[in-house]
């Protein structure tokens, strides 16, 4: 970026100091150093700041030779009030918009060396702060186009970093919906919907803990379709998953916000009710067992039908840690199949309610 903002001054330069040397009637000479000095050097800082392994150290080295030979020219000739407020301000702006105000200091040290050194070839003469019209215009002029450029070229840079800080933005909101989206779907079963056994595992506990410490009672329905192993071999594993999408619609529909419908794996589910004691929890699977007995599944030309078994434990006069209370579930669904399916039985009974259907 340095390149263009040295090179245009430095043609703004050479035309004011080119108009400086044709009204004092400078040799050849000092027009071939002004060739050098203002149109081939800024081509070899640029050549060697690209050739440098670190090129921001080695811009850094050619902004202070740009500070010491903008003294050196102020002391060489004489002074002149607008040559030397010209090569002073371009130089600070230069140094400020790439390294910040501490490089001021370098900046105040290589062009005040540069300036005693161009005053001691300078010599004895008396100084000629004053130079002609011409001269003086094009310093003004050089003023206004490079800081008006540099200007543009700060506008342009915050537009840029203005869209590229939108894009991050955007790209931030982007990564977040998806994190949260794979967040959810980590705890969520694919095929129903439902909450899977991982969510169930890290949620079962916390919920217990706050039913303990408001006295609050809470129940656990651990849900299996039965023969569904039949289901899959009869009508195909198309039907079977027909069938588990309907009991997760069926959960669902009859979940309380509070409530915590999960596929615990393979045919079964779970279902939590904070806050219901076992008598409530107990009617309520008999209410999902007739539902669910009742439905008609779709699947092909014609319709299929399942049952469901269904154990119930309860925290805490069952169980009160939540693995224990899980087992004791599994138990009272083991009892609803032995005997006979269909049915729903409570932990710790003679057995379960069976089906009138």
């Amino acid at each position: 970026m340095n390149h263009r903002n040295r090179t245009f001054f430095y043609a703004l330069l050479f035309l004011a100091l080119g108009a400086h040397f044709l009204h004092t009637g400078a040799g050849p000479a000092a027009w071939a150093v002004l060739v050098a000095q203002f149109l081939v050097y800024p081509q070899i800082a640029y050549w060697r700041a690209r050739r440098s392994p670190q090129q921001a150290k080695a811009e850094m080295h050619n902004i202070v030779v740009d500070n010491l030979f903008g003294g050196l020219w102020a002391g060489l000739l004489g002074m002149p009030v607008w040559i030397t407020f010209t090569l002073f301000i371009g130089n600070c702006i230069n140094v400020v918009a790439f390294h910040g105000y501490p490089g001021l200091l370098r900046l105040m040290a290589a062009m005040g060396c540069g300036l005693l050194a161009g005053l001691a070839v300078y010599g004895g003469r008396p100084l000629h702060p004053d130079i002609d019209t011409a001269t003086s215009l094009l310093c003004i002029l050089a003023l206004t186009l490079f800081l008006t450029m540099f200007a543009h070229t700060s506008y342009r840079r915050a537009m840029e970093q203005q869209k590229s800080n939108a894009r991050l933005r955007e790209q931030f909101e982007e990564i977040r919906l998806l994190q949260d989206q794979l967040r959810e779907q980590a705890v969520r079963d694919p095929l129903t919907g439902l909450h899977n056994r991982r969510h169930l595992d890290a949620t079962l506990a916390e919920r217990m803990a706050h039913c303990g410490a408001q006295d609050l009672p809470l129940s656990l329905l651990m849900i299996d379709i039965d023969h569904f192993k039949r289901i899959n071999d009869t009508h195909g594993h198309a039907a079977g998953d027909a069938v588990l999408q309907a009991l997760a619609l069926l959960l669902q529909r009859h979940v309380r916000v509070q409530d915590l419908a999960c596929r615990h794996g393979g045919e079964e589910f779970v279902l939590l009710l904070p806050d219901t004691p076992l008598a409530v929890a107990r009617e309520r699977a008999e209410t999902l067992r007739r539902a669910f007995e009742a439905l008609r599944v779709r699947h092909g030309p014609g319709s299929l039908s399942a049952t469901l078994s269904c154990g119930v434990a309860a925290f805490p006069e069952h169980a009160g840690q939540p693995f224990a209370l899980l087992a004791c579930a599994d138990e009272a669904l083991y009892d609803a199949k032995v005997r006979g399916r269909n049915r729903v039985a409570v932990h710790g009974t003679a057995g379960g309610r069976q089906s009138t259907a």
